[in-house]
């Protein structure tokens, strides 16, 4: 079989897929790097047909390829005897990159990365990981349904599609307008690791079902739309499925110019509003209205281990408005959560229904601790004793070893003291339910 590699050339997709027209350019290697599988054979004129069966693509596509650039001695004849000697040598990584260097032309390749997110996404399949290198990404959402990011690609349950910042916090999305950062409406899809902060509305929307919203830092979100410009949150789960898990997240300071005056009740922290929800591990203050907030037809929730301080109101467990039921919200679990120092602690509003559990909650130092009608056991009403508590939600929000909450969880024992000093001052890996850090070690954007 001749040797192609190095052949410089030039492909006019001809897809069986009307949606798939496109021309591409580059060099043999780089097609089987990034697109993989394909049988070239010669077409009439000397040219080269690839016909795709990649087993990822919704269809079979076509790409006739003509030189761009030619290197001696490397003619452009037939190339693969069949289809499976040419397949033995191609590999799907299923991978992609993204970088503010990038170019939404390019291949996606860790060498050529992509420029925005939303056009990974649209190369994406069930299995692959977008990876999405630190630099600001910005982005604009001018209308209050708008988003300056929008993501609609499927994973499945045992092949999840990944958006990763590859490095913690470094790939940061600033957003302008009175929109939506970032709205995910792809099912079995993972958010991980993003700083995301802007004047919108809302940072993160989740609609597909079945997200992972994880280890994100959203914060200063403005809503310059208004208290009633259509609502909004650090992170909403919203849409007919649920499913979610939003875990380990730092939520700061979203509409807190309207906290003082208690005046706001559409603006919210983390904000579910339909069933089987999962929200643990995070650290939110400064929020106008709730830290978390289970309304419309949410149901069925699990609210554990969070730790919420300065805001207007905690927790809010409830059914209201749009997607409530006659039934009420029911076999809601609120256990191992902080609330401190809010307006409200933790509280039943609208339409309650049954089996509603609250165990082992320090509720300490709000306005007014409790409103609820299910049960409740566990609670511990004292000072957390945080390492560094701030209201600004800058300080350290692990335990010290003295707290009173400390190792008092449920049988998950969920409420753990801060780490031990390394030799050199710097804390150890392990904080609140095992983090790597304080997530109030933010850093400051204030």
């Amino acid at each position: 079989m001749p040797a192609l590699a190095g052949s410089e050339l030039e492909a006019t997709e001809k897809s069986m897929n009307p949606n798939k027209i496109s021309t591409l350019r580059g060099n043999f290697s780089r097609f089987i790097e990034c697109h993989g599988g394909y049988a070239f054979s010669l077409a009439p004129g000397g040219n080269a047909v690839a016909t795709s069966r990649h087993p990822d693509l919704q269809a079979p596509a076509v790409f006739f390829f003509a030189h761009a650039k030619r290197k001696p001695r490397l003619a452009l004849r037939s190339v693969c005897a069949g289809l499976c000697i040419l397949l033995a040598s191609c590999t799907d990584t299923k991978h992609l990159y993204v970088a503010t260097t990038g170019s939404d032309a390019n291949a996606g390749t860790q060498g050529e990365p992509f420029l925005t997110i939303a056009h990974a996404d649209s190369r994406a399949r069930p299995g692959y990981t977008i990876h999405v290198a630190p630099g600001t990404y910005k982005v604009a959402a001018p209308s209050k349904l708008s988003a300056g990011i929008l993501t609609s690609m499927n994973g499945t349950p045992t092949e999840r599609i990944k958006f990763v910042s590859d490095v913690k916090w470094g790939a940061k999305i600033v957003f302008s307008g009175t929109g939506i950062a970032w709205h995910s409406k792809g099912a079995y899809v993972d958010i991980e690791g993003f700083d995301i902060t802007g004047t919108g509305r809302i940072g993160i929307l989740a609609e597909g079902g079945n997200e992972k919203i994880t280890n994100n830092f959203v914060h200063d979100l403005q809503v310059s739309g208004g208290c009633n410009g259509g609502g909004g949150a650090g992170i909403d789960v919203w849409g007919p499925v649920g499913g979610a898990v939003i875990d380990a997240n730092v939520v700061r300071n979203i509409g807190v110019q309207w906290l003082a005056a208690r005046s706001c009740n559409t603006v919210q922290g983390i904000y579910v509003a339909n069933r089987n929800n999962r929200v643990s591990n995070n650290v939110i203050s400064g929020v106008a209205s709730v830290g978390i907030n289970s309304w419309h037809g949410a149901t069925d929730s699990t609210i554990v281990n969070n730790t919420i301080f300065n805001s207007k109101m905690g927790i809010v467990i409830g059914h209201g408005d749009s997607g409530a039921t006659a039934a009420g919200t029911s076999n809601n679990y609120v256990a191992n959560n902080i609330v401190y120092r809010n307006g409200h602690g933790i509280t039943e509003m609208g339409k309650v229904g049954r089996n509603n559990r609250y165990a082992d909650n320090l509720v300490h130092s709000n306005d007014i601790d409790w409103r609820v009608k299910g049960a409740v056991s566990g609670t511990i009403s004292a000072d957390p004793l945080f390492v560094d508590y701030q209201a600004n939600g800058a300080g350290d929000y692990r335990l010290q070893r003295t707290s009173p909450a400390s190792g008092k969880g449920a049988s998950a024992h969920l409420f753990l003291a801060a780490p031990s000093r390394s030799v050199d001052g710097s804390p150890t890996d392990r904080g609140m339910s095992e983090r790597e850090e304080s997530p109030g070690l933010a850093p400051d954007k204030n």
